[in-house]
């Protein structure tokens, strides 16, 4: 039999998930080529397609965003759970787990129809300037879908059980076809995340938050290099972010989480109200009265200062239990959210934890301290590195960081709040070293690509 390959399976996916998205835009992909790309309506059109990609469930819609933290120490998984992310929090995954599947099948579909623009644009007929801006979003979500993929398939770049230059990072996709690509390693991914970058930031013009502007180019920039531990270039890039001036933290914290559109965000999926999911929306599974499975810890609440006014969206419920509303209803819709792939609170993060890792230990106290006061939160006098992942932590929950955090930064993750019959029985700490801080290369894949190779304790 033929071996089908991980290009066809995204493929599937993409069919796949494009008839659950609600925004209806039919894929470029299920179009002719001649048809779909043969002007600049089909060019647009495809790359809402691509945007598509990222609100999906199994992505930015929800999974991408619960998977880092509930596999982290800020949330747990309740006993009363409606069998959701199991074996996340207790790190039971196999390759055949369907959280893991959807994880590279749909960023790999993704893909596909970002490098269906990229391919095809240069010989479309059309203006040179909007022919520039639509590849220009193509490439930076290219590059945002490879970062993330290698994110959760492989070793973090820092780790210090990690050799970039030869460690297997994921399959590098440049091209909408069928082929059985092998892993390229963890430096291989990270350069070609860089260069598609800095491709889109030369071409890319600024249409707005809800699409890829040029200080979305930088702040994804800012945070891929913080990762690549190139501090220089990561306060170097998060500091042209702050300088343009386009953005300011928030006033009021909880209100910038009840609407897209405040004064701190750069990139943001906008959710229009007739992309509701139900109880597939994000905040279902935070939300009390739909799943509610997932609740906040006193790891996290410990944190807190009382006046800090990221606190004040951790409320009791009426089962005695903590949750957070972060996610508790948009537009009047329970669960509804517009995901904030990127904001000004993360970039002051970024500066602070690069110019403190650079030995800038006065400017990284200035940095948390001013985000510190936009928030409510005293002054602090002195700082440490634990300080700014304390900060992260706080400003950060339930947006997807926190196991990243912790890897990336060889620390254990440690849950305090433990077994102590409020939750599934999960193990108290996970080490940096450990080979769960890497994600199985889905069964599936391992099947059919005689390329791939297994991610090191998933070896049949």
């Amino acid at each position: 039999m033929k071996k089908v390959n991980i290009i066809f399976l995204a493929f599937m996916m993409l069919f796949a998930f494009s008839c659950e998205d609600q925004l209806e835009l039919e894929p470029s992909q299920s179009l002719s080529e001649s048809e779909a790309l043969s002007d600049i309506n089909g060019l647009q059109t495809a790359l809402y397609g691509a945007y598509d990609g990222l609100q999906s469930v199994a992505y930015y819609g929800r999974e991408f965003l619960v998977m880092p933290e509930v596999e982290a120490n800020l949330v747990y998984l309740s006993l009363n759970n409606s069998n959701r992310f199991v074996s996340s929090y207790n790190y039971q995954w196999t390759p055949t787990t369907g959280d893991i599947v959807d994880m590279w099948n749909v960023p790999y579909a993704t893909l596909l129809r970002a490098n269906n623009i990229i391919n095809n644009i240069d010989d479309t007929e059309g203006d040179a300037a909007q022919k520039n801006q639509i590849k220009g979003e193509a490439l930076a979500i290219r590059a945002l879908v490879h970062f993330d993929l290698v994110r959760f398939f492989a070793k973090q770049y820092t780790n210090s059980t990690a050799t970039p230059a030869s460690d297997l990072g994921v399959p590098i996709v440049l091209e909408a076809k069928i082929d059985e690509p092998a892993r390229n390693t963890i430096e291989e991914v990270y350069n070609q995340v860089i260069a598609d970058l800095n491709a889109a930031r030369a071409i890319i013009g600024d249409e707005g938050i809800h699409r890829f502007n040029p200080d979305a180019v930088d702040a994804l920039l800012a945070r891929v290099y913080l990762y690549k531990g190139d501090n220089s270039m990561a306060v170097q890039k998060a500091a042209a972010v702050i300088g343009s001036g386009s953005y300011s933290l928030a006033g009021d914290f909880a209100a910038m989480f009840e609407a897209p559109g405040s004064s701190e965000e750069i990139l943001t999926l906008k959710t229009e109200s007739s992309e509701n999911r139900g109880s597939d929306n994000l905040g279902s599974i935070y939300n009390p009265d739909s799943y509610g499975d997932i609740r906040v810890s006193q790891d996290l609440i410990g944190l807190y200062e009382e006046n800090d006014q990221r606190a004040g969206l951790i409320y009791e419920f009426e089962d005695g239990e903590m949750y957070h509303s972060k996610y508790l209803l948009q537009e009047g819709i329970p669960g509804l959210h517009s995901p904030k792939i990127l904001r000004l609170g993360e970039i002051h993060l970024i500066r602070a934890e690069a110019n403190f890792k650079l030995g800038n230990t006065a400017d990284a106290l200035a940095e948390i301290n001013a985000l510190r006061a936009a928030r409510g939160a005293s002054t602090l006098n002195a700082i440490t590195f634990q300080d700014i992942i304390d900060e992260r932590h706080r400003e950060l929950a339930f947006e997807g960081h926190t196991t990243f955090d912790y890897w990336r930064n060889n620390l254990s993750m440690v849950r305090q709040q433990c077994n102590t019959g409020l939750e599934v029985n999960s193990p108290c700490e996970i080490t940096p070293d450990n080979f769960q801080t890497v994600h199985p290369i889905p069964q599936r894949e391992m099947d059919v690509n005689q390329n791939m190779v297994q991610n090191q304790g998933y070896l049949q």
